[in-house]
């Protein structure tokens, strides 16, 4: 594939650079019906950390014409915030670009790369044009007095705010008696506020006029965050445990998943302290009990063990001598997350410090170590290519026997099936809104158009609470395991896959499973969502577009099987089933 790039103009005020770049790609088969979209990396390193982000290229910046793809994009970048292990060291870095288009990839591009146009303040930065990359300088001092003035204005906007919040403390009375009229019809109450109870409709009424004359939110979401970062301060005096290790989960209530085959690992060497911490309540529902135990957990760990995005460590500074582990929960690099959908809905700003602060990340592959590292902002170093822990059962031949044994007792009529597991991702962005159009997955006509010999298994994710409807003449070939058993035993008993855009994919390659891929709004969630790789070129089996589709893939045998070893190969280095001995050792090191 050929390629041109760009950089039209680049303009360097304060702490920021805004940088404009456009391109093309060229190749006979791109066509006006291609998905794949160019990506461009802006890839930052000071020789102790690097970072790469991209650039932010939106729907209406590319255009698809037969045999070429041009684009454009501007963003501006805060250059203050490039970096997280190393900021405040001052250090001077580089910027190169690496791009990509659908299976193509090339990193510090050997192209002239001086922008056209450019101008730059020199207050807190600046950059030499070096042909294929560039070279930044900050002045430290000048970032200290302007974080210094920041500071007394911060101050001041303090102390204004705690004048505005006495005010409105000695207004409550007032404040009440409005609420109270609001009864009455005298006084308006904003739309906003409708909770069916009358006395919880009074106090966010109150709530409400404090925000209103203080300009400042009430919230316990605020407060407990600002709890959090207090107990840790005061906790923080007290010494970090050399051998203490926290297992500490916003996602589980017991010891499993990925924790729990790292903890078979570690559970016989006397000489860890190992502890739990379970809570998946939301911050603003956690009692100042567990506020003070995660504060204590968090300073006198040595190793911190995370398995999910978990809000509560990142408004603290953990101690130097204290590592932060993330066994992140998924396997490869599929959908976009974190930092790579900067500029999208629910994208991490530049800013932001969530998932920063790791000091390890562990994934399958060493091909999935510049996606997290995009993904989470942190340094390519920081991931590190152990494998899964939970996959090593796939390795496991007694535990095979074990689940399909107690599977097949459980479902004596599936005995003898075909069995085919329907386990789609949610559609929406968060929990609250996640959704699954199941009349798209009709099970009468499933059942119809395929003879007795199959079964199906329903399984959607955690977040899906609807139930399937599933017709009572076809109970006996038809289950909804939704919300009982767990996704990777029922791999063990497939058949056939249907999914969509689930994760789940690299496990079933694994096994070797054939998968269909039912995605009938493949455009709409590349535009909404997108991938780390070219869908069409790289996913393990069959697109189907149409339910039709599906169900005459399934009674021709057409699985596109053949695709399955590559994608398997690509995502995960070590098919040993000693993930979780690698991960420990990791840990081990740690401690060291």
């Amino acid at each position: 594939m050929k390629y041109n790039v760009s950089v039209n103009s680049v303009v360097i005020e304060k702490k920021s650079m805004l940088i404009n770049i456009s391109g093309e790609f060229i190749d006979p088969s791109i066509n006006p019906k291609f998905l794949s979209s160019p990506k461009i990396i802006l890839y930052f390193t000071n020789g102790k950390e690097d970072r790469r982000i991209p650039l932010v290229i939106k729907a209406k910046d590319k255009i698809y014409i037969d045999g070429k793809c041009i684009f454009s994009g501007t963003y501006a970048y805060r250059l203050d915030c490039i970096f997280w292990k190393t900021r405040g060291q001052g250090l001077p870095f580089d910027m190169h670009l690496h791009v990509s288009f659908a299976d193509f990839y090339e990193e510090n591009i050997p192209m002239d790369i001086t922008p056209v146009e450019y101008e730059q303040d020199n207050r807190f930065f600046s950059v030499d044009f070096k042909g294929d990359h560039y070279s930044f300088v900050s002045y430290p001092e000048k970032l200290a007095s302007e974080g210094r003035k920041a500071a007394i204005a911060n101050f001041a906007n303090l102390v204004l705010k705690y004048i505005a919040l006495l005010f409105s403390l000695i207004l409550i009375p007032l404040f009440i008696i409005e609420g109270l009229l609001t009864f009455t019809g005298f006084v308006s109450m904003p739309k906003k506020i409708n909770d069916p109870n009358g006395l919880k409709r009074l106090i966010s009424y109150v709530i409400y006029r404090m925000s209103s004359v203080s300009r400042d939110s009430f919230t316990m979401e605020r407060y407990k965050r600002n709890l959090i970062r207090k107990k840790y301060k005061h906790k923080r005096r007290h010494a970090v445990q050399p051998n203490k290790i926290t297992f500490f989960s916003v996602r589980r209530e017991e010891v499993s998943g990925n924790f729990e085959f790292v903890y078979n690992k570690l559970k016989d060497d006397k000489s860890l302290d190992i502890q739990f911490m379970f809570n998946t309540k939301p911050i603003r529902d956690l009692s100042r009990k567990e506020i003070d135990d995660f504060a204590e957990m968090c300073a006198t760990s040595k190793v911190i063990i995370l398995d999910e995005y978990t809000p509560q460590i990142h408004l603290i500074d953990l101690k130097p001598e204290t590592k932060l582990v993330q066994l992140w929960h998924a396997c490869g690099a599929f959908k976009t997350f974190g930092f790579t959908r900067l500029g999208k809905p629910k994208g991490s700003p530049q800013p932001t410090r969530m998932h920063r602060s790791y000091d390890y990340v562990t994934v399958s592959s060493a091909f999935c170590k510049k996606c997290h590292s995009e993904g989470f902002g942190i340094a390519t170093d920081n991931v590190v290519p152990t494998g899964i822990a939970r996959t090593d059962i796939f390795f496991d031949s007694e535990y095979r026997e074990k689940v399909t044994k107690q599977f097949f007792d459980e479902h004596p009529s599936f005995v003898g099936k075909k069995i085919i597991l329907f386990a789609p991702t949610f559609r929406g962005n968060v929990k609250e809104t996640a959704r699954y159009p199941m009349e798209l997955f009709d099970i009468a006509e499933a059942c119809e158009n395929l003879s007795d010999e199959y079964a199906i298994i329903i399984k959607h994710h955690p977040f899906i609470t609807e139930q399937h409807p599933i017709p009572e003449q076809y109970s006996d070939r038809v289950i909804d395991l939704s919300e009982s058993t767990e996704i990777n035993d029922l791999l063990f008993v497939s058949d056939i896959i249907i999914s969509d855009y689930s994760s789940l994919v690299f496990e079933a390659s694994l096994l070797d499973i054939p998968m269909l891929f039912y995605a009938y709004d493949l455009q709409s969630y590349i535009k909404s969502r997108d991938f780390y790789f070219d869908f069409k070129l790289y996913i393990p089996g069959k697109i189907c577009y149409t339910f039709y589709d599906l169900i005459n893939a399934i009674k021709d045998g057409d699985f596109e099987t053949e695709k399955i070893a590559r994608f398997r190969d690509m995502f995960f280095d070590n098919l040993d089933g000693h993930s979780s001995e690698r991960i420990a050792e990791l840990i081990r090191g740690c401690l060291k």
